[in-house]
């Protein structure tokens, strides 16, 4: 019986423990990108040979991951490319989506689906669920600027949501080590967006979209022309993108959510833990209410009444729609622009510039969780006039504010740009290609948050509900107050609102200077395998991080608010080569090394000599075996280097309480503490090891398989110093476990600060001093396997599938030298991250008029929320969520040989993320997925001639 092709790839598939999936690199899908100056495609075979010859002087392929310019080499190292046809055809609206729909984007983020988060205004990757940190993103092989603000207020990271989509060409990613090529951060991957480099005429479109469910509605409209006139081409391109916000109670399932909350959440609330004698620590109940809650009866829609809960004395008010005052979409403005300029001199040499710009303005909120007031935080437990020990708490309304908490928007703008002049072109007729650059890429960010001036927020509630303190319980120590419970059970106006609330300024700006020189020749001589390859570069430059805080908050005039401060700049130099060397015809080796060096003013110096050896080996025209050894690296960011320092709010267990109480547990002794984190500028570079092992088959024609394997291995990473871990080690030192003198105990008792109690003896932590040390390692082990077919055309049209699969085989963390690594794939405590992701699509095409592509994606099982709450799945109710699967399917016409139109539809079977365990706000988990379900789009595209030519 003769087999089909497919069939026969499943076969193989299954036989080699191939899932039935889709990655994109193979012998023939080796990525490649225009190297300055050049044409996004080899010379036209039809063209004359001194036509060849200038094309092949100035217009030169560079691989991606690589310095040679041969498109035929870079086969050693898996590479993965999705292109501008691709990207469209499966539905994505950002680089954010296509770089977090990838198969290698296993970890957990922050975006703007994470209410409160440090960066709700920026997106980022990370790849087989390391820090971001560990991939480096490049635009057109240059390195960009990283983002001021920081990732979970500790580190440096890619903002890749302000690159414009729309003037993309195509993006690769190369996973595993990258140093020995790109110098620091290529560690997980290095990811090139490479960009349109031409264009003989012009096009326009227009797109506009909808979700199913309300809200996030969004425009887009640009337009791109190129031009060659003689020696001298041009390409620009513009884009403007509108987005509405997306807020919570527009969601069908956080609404529902809302809506069956067993308790409504705190409008206002007395919350009494009784009086002394009946002191526990817990609380014992409410002051209800004299009046059943009329006085906010008109708060959230009329929807607040009064509420109790089991176990607890007295009623509060409350409301169910109080969490659905929050943004899980941005609203967003973005402006693009890019120009290119070509001029060539002579058949020799060619000048370039190019700049690409993008200005994005952002507004969100946090939401009503975050807008609210108690008295514990700056008066601390009161007493009121019956003896209860209180503390009141408020949530403020949508009908106390202007404009409702539309008019409270968190504002971001951000200016991201990259700009470059060079030339390239040839030694005379030679093999001998040279590059020279001089490059700038920054990031200036300003942002506005309406918060509470603490004077004036204080002083409303001091004014009208507490009054002045009595004075002090000499039993309790507490100050005493005769509240006005009536008042405090009551609403403000808006202009009473109005005037607790001031915006207050932020500002961060980074950049990045850098000049290259890079020599190559790819036929330096000659082997029996083929012509080897060699490059060389020198580069130097500089990069910089400014963030500095706000007076209003370092001087504690802001309510319940810190924030991170630091800058400083640093210089940088490095070196670097490749040999490529096609031994024989079947085994090529591919060589290269890199030195770099970095400096700061009174800090140490950091240097760095990393290298990576590739062995690509086919027995026979149909297989590729390949196999690579890489070391790489991260120079320590700038903000470890320059932050601080910089102040958060952190739940800690104090142990030396608990051990003076004689407690054999000790979760009661728990507490929220200031803690404020510190740069060190002693800090030595993290260090890397990975090494890949492969294969490509191509068994029939338009059918390749291929399978990877990558281990990384991470040494003296750079974290903050773990408080609860220097509270343990305060408390060994203290009571004699640790001696006192050693420099453990000795930085430990300098960095947790306590009170002092009236009779001299120790108190409550006050606040805990942390740095940036090198302390933790990780492991990962993974494999990555893909498949793809082109059916042979049938009268129906032209069929092809892609399916792609990731599984993560081991990720362990170890946070401190000497304690058992944490598996960061079972253990739900410390990660949430993705075990395995699966990807595809099918597409068709008829007569070039027709085209339609059903994209899928599958992200593994993940802990439910007892599970991650509890740190463990042997807890009751603890488990994990089914795997998530959603469907993009697009549909495309050309009426004419210049007009297209496409549908898309995201999110086809609108699938909601679904936890029944996370009854927590908002109800999923936010790092793993987003609640925002189907999405409509419409798009037209139309292309023209500009006439003329050259």
């Amino acid at each position: 019986m003769k087999k089909h092709p497919m069939a026969l790839a499943i076969v193989l598939g299954l036989a080699l423990g191939l899932p039935a999936v889709h990655a994109q690199s193979s012998t023939t899908t080796t990525s490649t990108q225009t190297a300055s100056g050049s044409d996004q495609s080899s010379p036209d075979a039809s063209k004359t040979a001194a036509t060849k010859t200038k094309a092949r002087s100035l217009d030169q392929v560079q691989v991606t991951g690589s310095l040679i310019n041969s498109a035929q080499i870079q086969t050693a190292t898996p590479s993965y490319t999705i292109s501008a046809q691709e990207i469209q055809a499966r539905g994505f609206n950002s680089v954010a989506e296509v770089l977090q729909q990838s198969v290698f984007a296993s970890g957990t983020t922050q975006g703007p689906q994470t209410s409160g988060g440090f960066t709700q205004g920026a997106q980022t990757v990370s790849m087989y669920g390391l820090n971001p940190e560990y991939t480096l993103t490049l635009i057109d092989g240059k390195p960009i600027t990283q983002f001021g603000q920081l990732y979970n207020g500790a580190s440096n990271f890619t903002n890749v949501s302000n690159i414009p989509i729309s003037m993309i060409d195509h993006i690769d990613i190369i996973p595993g080590g990258g140093s020995s090529i790109y110098g620091s951060a290529a560690i997980a991957g290095t990811i090139n967006i490479v960009t349109k480099q031409h264009m003989d005429g012009g096009e326009v479109y227009v797109r506009t979209g909808n979700f199913h469910n309300g809200g996030g509605a969004n425009q887009r409209f640009g337009g791109a022309f190129g031009k060659t006139i003689g020696k001298f081409s041009v390409l620009g391109s513009f884009e403007f993108d509108n987005a509405s916000p997306m807020w919570a109670y527009q969601s069908s399932y956080i609404r529902n959510k809302l809506n069956t909350q067993e308790n409504p959440t705190t409008v206002a609330a007395a919350i009494n833990y009784g009086t002394l004698d009946q002191y526990t620590g817990s609380v014992l109940g409410y002051i209800s209410p004299g009046d059943d809650c009329a006085g906010v009866s008109d708060l959230y829609g009329g929807t607040t009444t009064a509420a109790s809960r089991t176990g607890r004395t007295g009623t509060y008010c409350g409301s169910r729609q109080v969490l659905g005052q929050t943004t899980l979409n941005n609203k967003s403005q973005s402006y693009d622009g890019m120009l290119k300029l070509r001029y060539d001199v002579n058949d020799h040499v060619r000048i370039y510039s190019d700049v690409l710009a993008d200005f994005q303005k952002q507004s969100y909120t946090p939401g009503s969780d975050y807008t609210w007031w108690d008295s514990y935080n700056d008066l601390g437990f009161l007493e009121d006039q019956n003896k209860n020990i209180v503390n009141l708490e408020r949530v403020f309304a949508p009908e106390e504010m202007l404009g409702g908490y539309g008019g409270q928007l968190d504002r971001q703008d951000d200016l991201m740009y990259q700009a470059d002049i060079g030339a390239n072109g040839t030694f005379g007729d030679s093999n001998w290609n040279w590059d020279a650059y001089f490059m700038r890429s920054g990031d200036h960010t300003t942002t506005s948050s309406p918060s509470f001036l603490a004077s004036a927020i204080d002083g409303w509630f001091e004014k009208n509900v507490l009054g002045t303190s009595t004075g002090i319980d000499p039993e309790s120590g507490l100050a005493m107050y005769n509240i006005n419970y009536a008042n405090f059970y009551k609403g403000m106006t808006p202009s009473e609102f109005a005037s607790t609330r001031i915006n207050v300024p932020g500002e961060s700006n980074t950049w990045v200077n850098n000049g290259r020189v890079t020599l190559s020749n790819d036929a330096l001589f000659h082997l029996p395998g083929g012509d080897a390859g060699f490059a060389w570069l020198i580069e130097g430059g500089s990069q910089a991080w400014y963030e500095p805080i706000s007076p209003l908050i370092s001087n504690g005039d802001i309510w319940g608010l810190t924030g991170d401060s630091g800058g400083g700049t640093r210089s940088h130099a490095a070196s670097a080569f490749e040999l490529n060397l096609p031994l024989f015809k079947q085994l090529t080796v591919d060589l290269s090394g890199r030195y770099d060096h970095y400096s700061i003013p009174g800090g140490d110096t950091n240097s760095k000599f990393t290298w990576k050896a590739g062995l690509e080996y086919r027995p026979f025209d149909t297989l590729l075996l390949r196999a690579n050894y890489a070391t790489a690296f991260l120079a320590p960011d700038m903000s470890s280097l320059y932050l601080g320092p910089s102040g958060t709010y952190d739940y800690v267990t104090d142990y030396y309480e608990c051990a003076q109480a004689g407690a054999k547990n000790c979760q009661n002794y728990q507490e929220e503490v200031e803690t404020s984190q510190n740069a060190n500028k002693n800090l030595k570079p993290t260090t890397a090891t990975d090494w890949t092992a492969g294969f490509v088959y191509s068994p029939v024609p338009d059918l390749s398989i291929s399978v990877d394997y990558l281990h990384i291995q991470i040494r003296n990473e750079v974290i903050v110093q773990d408080a609860n871990l220097l509270t343990r080690e305060e408390s060994q030192c203290r009571t004699g476990e640790l001696d006192a003198s050693s420099p453990t105990c000795v930085a430990a008792l300098s960095q947790v600060q306590r009170s002092t109690n009236a009779d001299g003896s120790l108190g409550d932590i006050s606040k805990i001093t942390t740095y940036y040390e090198n302390l933790a390692n990780e492991d990962t082990d993974s494999v990555t396997s893909e498949v793809k077919y082109h059916f042979p055309t049938t009268p129906i049209g032209d069929f092809s599938v892609q399916l792609d699969y990731m599984d993560m085989l081991k990720h362990q963390y170890q946070e401190y030298a000497g304690e058992a690594p944490i598996n960061m794939l079972t253990n739900p405590l410390w990660s949430t991250e993705f075990k395995s992701i699966a990807s595809g699509d099918v597409t068709w095409s008829l007569h070039h008029r027709w085209t339609s592509t059903l994209f899928w994606h599958r992200y593994g099982a993940t802990p439910n929320y007892i599970a991650y709450y509890e740190g463990t799945y042997d807890y009751p109710g603890a488990g994990k969520v089914a795997p998530y699967i959603t469907f993009n399917w697009s549909l495309g016409f050309s009426p004419t040989k210049n007009l297209d139109l496409t549908l898309m539809v995201n999110n086809l079977m609108n699938k909601m993320p679904k936890d029944a365990s996370w009854d927590a706000f908002p109800y999923y988990n936010s790092a793993n997925y987003n609640p925002y379900g189907r999405e409509i789009m419409l798009q037209a595209d139309y292309s023209f001639s500009l006439g003329g030519g050259h």
